[in-house]
């Protein structure tokens, strides 16, 4: 055999190996097939990602379509005045029609995206209902109510983790990582992001991921502050000045926000001074709001006003409070502070320091 012969061998059987790889059960399109009341004249399925809509013609009460695949996005199937979204997965995909519901069963469940969809969501109800359950038999007690979220939290991630791994590269994957984008580490979001097949990576909601965990990682603890500019005030006109810095990222509507300023405002009266200083700045906010609320609450420290995006979005903040201790040379020391975190924090090093 000579070397043209073998080149040719060789394509042959990576063409043989690919076609046993590709499962024919699965295709490019998808075909949906059902039954409706005698009384529904017709169906109707939109999928605007992929400009798809359509109005199917019902007789004796069956209907059929092909629709194109997306497993990344979600359709719409309407008939009469029940309707459900789904996932358009490549498998025959039956439809049954009652008063009240649509049920999209899988000639291929072990291979359909819209199956596991059906099994996150289910999951996920019977989560929300077990939760609403135990909620209200201790919600009078605060101490009570805050260990549930705790517990709940636990399981909801163990429950996202689990359909993580089945690596599945629908929008059940993109659903997956919205609930985990606030437990999950920046490394781990990003480790996460990058195994995604293409057509998912480039969902807006993954893009959106992506550049908060890259934001994240660029702003994580031991790396130096990232400076930003609102309307000539610097953060590094207070950071990387000599002092420990705390900075609170807040909001006058943000109860949670109000809530840690007492314990701000204890750290600021005991340790303000050649060491340490706080600076708190308004993101997402209206200034006359943020003004009015900083008086009513006494913040007589240091503030930047009327922030917005701007340092949310360098330092992948997607929640507030958020609260960071930066070193005297601009370190940052600790995120994300709360409660008796932030005196224990801001006690460790700055009374080392004198």
């Amino acid at each position: 055999m000579n070397m043209k012969q073998k080149a040719l061998f060789l394509a042959a059987v990576a063409t043989l190996a690919a076609a046993a790889c590709s499962n024919p059960k699965v295709s490019e399109t998808t075909l949906i097939k059902g039954t409706v009341a005698d009384s529904i004249s017709s169906i109707e399925i939109k999928m605007p990602a992929a400009q798809f809509d359509t109005v199917v013609p019902v007789t004796n009460g069956k209907f059929k379509v092909v629709m194109p695949t997306n497993k990344t996005t979600m359709a719409m199937f309407t008939a009469g005045k029940v309707s459900a979204r789904f996932i358009p997965d490549g498998t025959p995909l039956t439809v049954n029609v009652d008063s009240i519901n649509v049920t999209f069963t899988s000639k291929y469940p072990e291979l359909s995206s819209q199956t596991l969809y059906k099994e996150y969501t289910d999951a996920n109800k019977a989560l929300s209902e077990r939760f609403k359950k135990e909620y209200d038999a201790v919600a009078s007690d605060e101490n009570a109510v805050d260990a549930l979220y705790d517990k709940f939290q636990a399981i909801s991630d163990s429950l996202n983790k689990a359909y993580l791994a089945k690596k599945d590269n629908s929008f059940v994957t993109e659903m997956v990582l919205q609930n985990l984008q606030y437990s999950l580490t920046p490394a781990e979001m990003d480790s996460a992001l990058n195994t995604l097949d293409t057509a998912l990576a480039n969902r807006p909601a993954i893009v959106a991921m992506k550049k908060v965990a890259a934001s994240q990682m660029a702003t994580a603890e031991g790396k130096m502050f990232t400076d930003f500019e609102v309307e000539g005030k610097k953060l590094s006109d207070y950071v990387g000045k000599g002092k420990y810095m705390l900075v609170d990222f807040w909001a006058s509507w943000c109860g949670p926000c109000k809530k840690e300023i007492p314990n701000i405002k204890n750290v600021y009266e005991k340790y303000h001074g050649d060491d340490f200083d706080v600076l708190s700045v308004a993101v997402w906010d209206k200034p006359e709001e943020t003004v009015d609320t900083a008086k009513v609450y006494g913040v007589n420290w240091n503030q930047i006003i009327d922030a917005q995006k701007i340092p949310t979005d360098i330092y992948g903040i997607q929640g507030i409070p958020h609260i960071i201790l930066f070193g005297p040379d601009g370190t940052i020391l600790k995120r994300d502070l709360r409660g008796e975190d932030i005196e224990k924090t801001v006690a460790g090093y700055v009374q080392a320091k004198r």
